[in-house]
């Protein structure tokens, strides 16, 4: 009796109706809308309190049980494939509360490594635990706001590359890390962070569920990647690692699995190196050999300056409308994305009215000009696109300024009108297929166009190229789902297609297509509806049963769950 008691308080403290409700607010706001349950998140907040309370109980009764994730493959420049977890609402919401209560309870010990550890750094806020549910201006995030962190380090590297001490360089960063991190050696750590038996053999239960691939899982192995408490449980399971360099008396830094140390000989690297791999050996991880390096920082040093990441807030150095002359400002610029509310502390001043629409046509200009000047070959016989895609650092750019150019145009589309030069829309659809692993980025850019054939027939041309890059084929339907128009004779061609397609992430994609173009008094769209229900994957009707409801109006969510046997 007395063990049941202890077990029902343990849990009571990591998931009371109170816990949960931290965890949601958490999980809402956290980054990364791939790997969101959405139609889950919208049952939920339509009675919040009850279905919260509801899962308390079911979990606190020992009846909570996990379940099997959607899973996809999403590319990386190698061609390689990471793949990434879209947990159930209710898993998202268990997995969240976990680490929110490890979190809190370890605060300041994680803390005394923000000096050098700047990936997933937590929110000061944590520390208050379920205590910021009582605060009116509760700042509910988990993590600190990413792009300030990233520059953090990136200062931090070229602190050390201009220090003329410094000789000498070592990059390494783990294979396949959040994949192969054992459950077992997880658990060992985590219990070392106070994290009671019960827990831990639940979370155990979890992530035996939620491992491996789409086509398999792995037992024992591996954590989701994608939910903001996996990035925080990666970082816990390399604190002992933090501590081992650091007190080592290394100059080291880590964002993430990328690792950078700095030291005046190559000898002190090597031990250092050695000393990295024996420890991740013990734990069942290995450094990627392609990734690792010990390198002497040539003389000229300027040019090895990594370049910062530019985002919401840019600082602009050669704008200013004040009077004052003031040579420095912030400059806010931000899509309409809830992703981005975070950024908002972060800027020093937003610029509006006609200082913005200015700032804005002159970011479009310069992108014009820089995009039109790399690509004026495009269109020649000798144009050699493999020289260019092989270009690191102007992937790198263009990756960028095709943010800067979509959110300029974003805004301007509000306040004025946008500025879409039709010359762009070939090199965005060179960057879709060159840059695949952006595909969503350049995707997102040519919808600013709207329906536009040019890019409905090459996207078509596109899509065949991509058979083993699921995820690249999806972000291309979805362009087309949202910006293209289809007769009734191609949407009838994409059904049989659709049918056909062993991908569920490229079925969703078409069933967006159908869904966007059918009106539902047509005939196809009973036989897309009866599709969707025969449907095997149950995280494409859940998707799916929200968009039908409001496509149809007539019919609630709950009706439509019942018929799709939710």
């Amino acid at each position: 009796m007395d063990n049941e008691k202890d077990r029902k308080k343990i849990f009571e403290k990591y998931f009371s109706s109170d816990s949960l409700q931290l965890a949601w607010e958490r999980m809402v706001r956290s980054n990364g809308k791939d790997v969101k349950d959405f139609f889950g998140i919208e049952l939920y907040s339509v009675n919040l309190e009850k279905n919260l309370s509801r899962l308390s109980e079911l979990i606190i009764a020992g009846e909570f049980k996990p379940q099997r994730p959607f899973k996809y493959y999403e590319p990386k420049p190698t061609k390689t494939h990471r793949t990434k977890s879209v947990l159930n609402i209710e898993d998202a919401l268990v997995y969240q509360a976990i680490a929110n209560t490890v979190a809190s309870n370890n605060y300041h010990k994680l803390a005394e490594n923000n000096s050098f550890v700047f990936g997933s750094v937590l929110h000061p806020e944590v520390e208050k635990g379920i205590d910021i549910l009582n605060d009116e201006d509760a700042d509910f995030y988990f993590f600190e706001y990413y792009i300030p962190l990233y520059n953090k380090f990136i200062n931090s590297v070229n602190t050390e590359i201009t220090n003329t001490n410094i000789r000498y360089k070592l990059e390494t960063d783990i294979t396949g890390f959040f994949d192969c991190i054992p459950h077992s050696k997880l658990l060992i750590t985590l219990n070392k962070f106070g994290v009671e038996a019960e827990i831990l053999d639940l979370l155990n239960d979890c992530l035996n569920i939620y491992s491996g691939t789409k086509d398999s899982v792995t037992p024992g192995v591996g954590i989701p990647q994608g939910p903001a408490a996996s990035f925080f449980f990666a970082n816990v399971f390399l604190n002992d690692l933090d501590y081992l360099i650091s007190q080592s008396g290394y100059t080291y830094y880590r964002y993430m699995d990328d690792i950078r140390i700095y030291e005046e000989t190559e000898e002190m690297l090597s031990e250092a190196l050695i000393l990295i791999d024996n420890y991740l050996k013990g734990r069942a991880l290995s450094l990627n050999t392609k990734k690792t390096s010990i390198e002497e920082i040539g003389e000229d040093r300027e040019s090895q300056i990594l370049p910062l990441l530019l985002g919401y807030g840019e600082q602009s150095t050669d704008y200013s409308s004040n009077k004052s002359g003031d040579p420095e400002k912030q400059i806010y610029l931000t899509e309409q994305n809830p992703d981005n509310e975070q950024s908002k502390q972060y800027i020093i001043k937003t610029i509006q009215g006609k200082e913005l629409i200015k700032y804005c046509k002159k970011e479009i200009a310069s992108v014009e000009k820089f995009l039109l000047s790399k690509f004026k070959s495009l269109s020649q016989p000798n144009f050699n696109p493999r020289a260019l895609a092989g270009d690191e650092q102007l992937k790198r750019d263009i990756i960028n300024i095709a943010y800067r150019w979509r959110s300029s145009n974003s805004i301007l589309k509000n306040i004025d009108k946008p500025i879409l030069n039709k010359e762009l829309i070939e090199i965005w659809l060179f960057c879709v297929e060159h840059f695949f692993w952006k595909a969503n980025h350049f995707c997102w850019n040519l919808n600013q166009y709207g329906p536009n054939q040019v890019i409905a027939l090459k996207l078509s041309e596109i899509l065949p190229k991509f058979t083993s890059f699921e995820w690249v084929r999806y972000q291309i339907l979805s362009n087309m789902a949202i910006a293209q128009k289809f007769n009734s004779s191609e949407l009838r061609n994409l059904f049989r297609t659709c049918k056909n397609e062993p991908s569920a992430l490229v079925r969703l994609g078409y069933f967006k297509i159908l869904l966007k173009n059918l009106n539902t008094d047509h005939q196809l769209f009973t036989s897309f509806r009866q599709a969707v229900k025969d449907d095997k994957e149950p995280y494409i009707k859940r998707h799916m049963a929200g968009y039908i409801s409001r496509k149809t109006t007539k019919e609630n969510v709950d009706d439509i769950q019942f018929w799709f046997g939710l």
